[in-house]
Order: structure tokens, then C-alpha cells, then sequence
């Protein structure tokens, strides 16, 4: 699971300053508790600082075989005359 700072602080384990919308850890993995504390009140500000990242959203990259590819800088036009 991916991780997403809400709440900038500095890990007291290794000093590293976390910035709103930083990927936590920055590097390697965090234990299950660790993980718990960050993302609950349980720590030492009382808020959550970390939460779950949700997956984005992907736009529709298929298109079917008898359709042509929309292209989004310019409006679609109505094959209607």
C-alpha cells in the first residue's frame, strides 16, 4: 500500500522532513505500526498525518475497433448533417 503525507512533520525515527503530498516513506518500507501511528491520532500530534493513497483514476485508454480516437484539444463534432 501507498502512502500520502496530509500533514507536513519530521520523522523522529530518521529526521526526514515530510512535506503535504510527499510519498511516505520516502525510501524502503515502514513497519505496520509505524504506519498505524501515522495514520491514526496515535501519535504525538494527536492528527493523522499520513493516509492511504487511492488509485487514480485512469482515462479511457481503449477505443473500440469501429471508433475513432477522441481528441480532447478540440471539441467532438456530431456526424449529423
Amino acid at each position: 500500500m501507498d502512502y500520502i503525507v496530509i500533514k507536513a512533520f519530521t520523522d523522529k525515527d530518521d529526521k526526514h522532513h515530510y512535506a503535504v503530498g510527499d510519498r511516505f516513506p520516502y525510501r524502503g518500507f515502514a513497519k505496520k505500526e509505524r504506519l498505524e501511528e501515522l495514520s491514526t491520532d496515535k501519535n504525538k500530534r494527536g492528527v493523522a498525518l499520513i493516509a492511504e493513497k487511492k488509485p487514480e483514476k485512469k482515462e479511457r485508454a481503449a477505443v473500440d475497433a469501429d471508433e475513432k480516437p477522441i481528441r480532447e484539444d478540440r471539441p467532438r463534432r456530431s456526424s449529423r448533417k
